[in-house]
C-alpha cells in the first residue's frame, strides 16, 4: 500500500475498503501496523519543529559559507598585495619592509582564522544539519500524515528555540 501525505489518503482508504470487503483486511492492517501507522499529532508537531530547525540551519550554513568566501577573498587580496609589495620593494626601504611584514602578519592571522574557526564552524553546521535531516527523514517521511492532524498540530505549535 502506498503512503500518502496530507489529504491524499483517499486512494489508500479505497484500497483498504476493497481489501476489507475481500477478506484482506488483516493484511492491510498488519502492513499499517508494521509501518507504525500515521503520525500522531504530537509526532507531527515534532516534525514541524524539525522543519523550522532545518530552515534555520540552512540559513546558518549560508551565512557561514558567505563568511568563508568573504575571508577567502580577503586572503587573496592580501596575498596579491604581498606579491606586489615584494616585487616593488627597495631593499633599503625600511618603512616598506615594515609594511610588508605587517601585510604578511595579517595574511597569516587571516589564514589561521579561516583554518581554526571559519572552516570548522561551517563543517560543524553542515554536520548538524545532515544529522537532523537524517532524523527528519527517518521520523517524518516514512509514515503518512492526515490533513486534520496536521492542521491540529499547527494550531498550537510551540517549538523549542534552536
Amino acid at each position: 500500500m502506498k503512503r500518502y501525505f496530507g489529504g491524499k489518503f483517499v486512494q489508500a482508504l479505497v484500497v483498504g475498503a476493497i481489501l476489507a470487503g475481500s477478506g484482506g483486511a488483516t493484511m492491510a492492517q498488519s502492513q499499517l501496523a508494521q509501518s507504525g501507522g500515521a503520525l500522531t499529532v504530537d509526532e507531527i508537531r515534532g516534525c514541524l519543529c524539525m522543519d523550522l530547525e532545518l530552515a534555520a540551519k540552512r540559513e546558518e550554513i549560508a551565512t557561514r559559507r558567505a563568511m568563508l568566501e568573504e575571508r577567502n577573498t580577503q586572503l587573496s587580496l592580501l596575498s596579491a598585495q604581498i606579491v606586489e609589495r615584494r616585487r616593488s620593494l627597495d631593499p633599503l626601504d625600511t618603512v616598506g619592509q615594515a609594511l610588508l611584514k605587517n601585510l604578511i602578519a595579517q595574511e597569516t592571522g587571516l589564514r589561521d582564522l579561516i583554518q581554526s574557526d571559519t572552516r570548522p564552524a561551517l563543517n560543524q553546521s553542515v554536520a548538524e544539519y545532515n544529522a537532523l535531516a537524517a532524523l527528519y527523514t527517518t521520523e517524518c517521511t516514512t509514515r503518512q500524515r492526515y490533513t486534520f492532524d496536521v492542521e491540529q498540530a499547527k494550531k498550537d505549535l510551540v517549538c523549542p528555540l534552536p
